[in-house]
């Protein structure tokens, strides 16, 4: 009997592929302070201790920190999104909660309904994240479908007869189409 090696193409599936570099002070026009993760990209990606959710794709060198915007009330869902574009160039967007329609928004625009909700634990955004990985979206900031693709996420979880993961998808959905549907948006 023979034994075989196999290469996982060329990646040391034991290595590690991130970490936190360092934290340093950015500009005080940006914020105060920032963790720099380091990843597969020559760019770093900025993560932001006082945000209400902080994420980063070691792939493309995106990160986005959601705030909410100084105007916030339950009238006016209003929510600052800043971070590192798939270019290197810092942003800053204003997104008014109410006006998301999650059968054509950015990850980015999940992630607030997301938040709007209630829904911040690892758990959620894991959801959010494999909703982002059933439509193949490459950027966080590419448009797609996320009721379909939160569909075919449920299919498979049925098919595999994974009945926990099934409803807790089906709770967080549920969940964000009664807000969206308060909001004036409709199947």
């Amino acid at each position: 009997m023979s034994i075989k090696i196999i290469d996982y193409n060329g990646v040391d599936p034991y290595a590690k592929t991130a970490g936190v570099t360092k934290t340093e002070v950015a500009e005080a026009d940006f914020q105060k302070t920032v963790m720099k993760c380091t990843g597969t990209t020559t760019q770093e990606t900025a993560l932001y201790s006082d945000a209400l959710m902080s994420y980063a794709s070691p792939q493309t060198g995106e990160s986005v920190s959601i705030y909410k915007a100084d105007c916030y009330s339950n009238d006016n869902p209003f929510y600052v999104m800043k971070g590192i574009n798939a270019n290197g160039n810092e942003f800053e967007e204003i997104v008014d909660a109410r006006k998301i329609n999650p059968k054509n928004c950015s990850f980015n625009e999940l992630m607030v309904l997301n938040v709007e909700t209630g829904h911040t634990s690892p758990k959620d955004y894991l959801r959010a994240a494999a909703l982002r990985a059933n439509a193949d979206a490459d950027s966080y900031f590419e448009k797609a479908d996320y009721i379909l693709h939160a569909q075919e996420v449920m299919e498979d979880y049925k098919t595999l007869g994974n009945w926990d993961s099934f409803l807790a998808m089906d709770k967080w959905l549920q969940s964000l189409l009664d807000y969206v549907m308060k909001s004036g948006f409709r199947k």
